[in-house]
């Protein structure tokens, strides 16, 4: 049990940086996902179900994030995170 662990990093490239609303569908995602999600920025790390964990990162234009995926799901869970920042969330 336990499952895995898996990292990618991502870059910002909303405009307007990790604001309310794509900060928002990464918590609705992350609510789907079976496995533990967190996103850090240089010293910062925080829970990706957690909108003000979230907004704390204050991920503007041009950051790179790192991703980790852990327990059973993690690589699928990743990618969905990855796909949202890809398709620079829908926008």
């Amino acid at each position: 049990m336990g499952g895995q662990s898996v990292s990618q990093t991502v870059t910002v490239r909303l405009e307007n940086g990790l604001h309310l609303v794509p900060c928002s569908r990464l918590v609705k995602l992350a609510n789907g996902l079976g496995c533990d999600v967190r996103i850090r920025k240089g010293s910062v790390d925080a829970d990706i179900k957690n909108i003000f964990d979230l907004m704390g990162l204050a991920a503007a234009f041009g950051d790179q994030l790192e991703l980790r995926a852990s327990g059973d799901g993690a690589d699928e869970a990743l990618a969905k995170v990855v796909q949202l920042f890809e398709s620079n969330f829908g926008d």
